[in-house]
């Protein structure tokens, strides 16, 4: 098949190809500013490095957007076994659980199917759950860490502790909701606790955590490869840049972000071969809830209409095949059999849609998205591996997978910006209500309704706690 921007992709390939920027500038993010973790200093300060590096590349329109959100100051977490035997495990808090000290029974609930809260909800009622960060066996969606957590304290529990599933890599962290306190830790200490109730029957724990939970500001960073033409239409690209606080956040999510920037610079090097804008974005505070991209959907709320497809980058350089995965859009499936003949590239793509990322409030707009990856390895994954512990660092991530990464998805956007003949159907506000539902995410949101209903009858409620209950949904 005959390849009509010959010259622009080889143009692209070349500067990608011979240049090392987007690993250079994975260091700088990681090494530099840290996990850049919504409130922290590194934050702000990558944020102002991102729009500096993206100036320093020619793209003069490059700038951050701020907004308010609730934010979260770790502190020291301990965890204690009082009976049968006294020992203290390591352990880390979980974002946004609250300060406190709660003891009592622990109660393992493995993988924490969703039936089994109910059916051991005596048991939990005034204790505390362990749950495993598997997603259970048998079930046709995924099992967010939140739910678990939330359909745990529905339950009656006062202390929740989060084990993760994969050995050697030590306490998994990742975002709960203010209610009680809430920790993680290793795969082998979970085993141990397990061990010691199946041969001990009852085990008595105590949890101590000193978070606070505090309002801050976060940011977008936000810039265009302008079009040559006079249409209103543009097209999105996007990553989240922040990590959790406890690591470098390399691969999920900065290799993602760095990606973004790497796409920006080559694609203002062929911004005379581009019909319609193109606007890349660093999408802040995706770890605690998809404040980042919720924040910029309502502030950029009358140019939804004009964005013809969304891409979502997250952990952009993860290994495998650098394809797409689409977000409930079969018309576009013979676009994409076009453009992977026409470019010569080997862009695998698929059928899938998660709210757990920032191309979610895009898709309740209404507006046809996508995400990067390799539809088998997602089709075989058990889970985020090193994600979310300190050893997500810079080492992790090799240039060849940010090379391809940069290549395959800049040359896809010239490609959806170009077409005069655009497959994508917009869903209506109906379609999308009915998709949640069958998916079963209308119960997720259902469920924080439910808790925050049931929080309200307790006769003391935690000022942050209280905050929580007045705030719109985290889902």
């Amino acid at each position: 098949m005959e390849n009509p921007y010959l010259d622009v992709d080889k143009k692209v390939l070349s500067e990608i190809y011979t240049s090392s920027e987007p690993l250079d500038n994975l260091t700088i993010l990681c090494d530099v500013y840290g996990s850049r973790f919504a409130g922290t200093p590194g934050d702000k300060d990558s944020v102002e490095w991102m729009v500096k590096k993206l100036k320093e590349y020619g793209i003069e329109n490059a700038h951050y957007e701020n907004y308010q959100m609730p934010g979260w100051i770790r502190g020291p977490a301990k965890l204690e076994i009082i009976s049968p035997l006294e020992r203290q495990l390591e352990c880390i808090s979980l974002p946004f659980g609250i300060g406190g000290e709660v003891e009592g029974k622990l109660v393992d609930l493995g993988d924490g199917n969703v039936d089994i809260y109910e059916k051991r909800r005596d048991e939990i009622n005034e204790n505390i759950v362990m749950v495993s960060s598997r997603n259970p066996i048998g079930l046709n969606r995924h099992l967010h860490r939140r739910e678990k957590y939330i359909r745990s304290v529905l339950a009656g529990a006062k202390g929740w502790i989060f084990v993760n599933q994969y050995p050697a890599y030590g306490p998994q962290t990742g975002g709960v909701s203010p209610i009680i306190p809430a920790i993680s830790i290793s795969y082998e200490d979970g085993c141990f606790l397990s061990r010691l109730i199946e041969r001990e029957k009852i085990v008595k724990v105590r949890i101590t955590t000193t978070d606070k939970n505090i309002d801050i500001t976060s940011f977008n960073v936000v810039c265009d490869i302008p079009g040559t033409s006079d249409s209103k239409e543009y097209v999105l690209a996007g990553s989240h840049y922040d990590g959790h606080d406890i690591s470098q956040g390399a691969l999920d999510p900065a290799s993602g972000a760095v990606t973004i920037i790497e796409m920006a610079r080559v694609l203002n090097m062929v911004k005379d071969k581009i019909k319609r804008r193109i606007r890349l974005v660093c999408f802040g505070a995706e770890e605690v809830g998809l404040l980042g991209s919720y924040n910029y959907v309502e502030q950029h709320s009358s140019e939804m209409e004009d964005l013809r497809f969304m891409l979502n980058l997250d952990s952009a350089a993860r290994s495998g095949k650098k394809g797409i995965i689409l977000h409930d859009h079969p018309e576009l499936e013979t676009f994409m059999d076009r453009i992977a003949k026409e470019m010569k590239a080997d862009i695998p793509y698929f059928q899938r849609v998660s709210p757990y990322s920032d191309h979610w409030p895009f898709f309740l707009k209404g507006v046809p998205c996508g995400s990067g990856g390799d539809p088998e390895e997602i089709r075989t994954s058990t889970g985020r591996g090193y994600g979310h512990t300190k050893f997500d660092t810079v080492d992790k991530v090799e240039l060849s997978h940010l090379r391809e990464a940069a290549a395959n998805y800049a040359r896809f956007l010239i490609r959806v910006a170009n077409t005069d003949e655009w497959p994508a159907r917009r869903k209506t506000q109906q379609e999308i209500n009915e998709f949640v539902k069958k998916q079963g995410y209308d119960e997720t949101v259902a469920l924080e309704t439910r808790v925050k209903n049931y929080v309200r009858t307790w006769e003391k409620i935690p000022p942050e706690t209280k905050a929580w209950l007045e705030r719109k949904s985290d889902w």
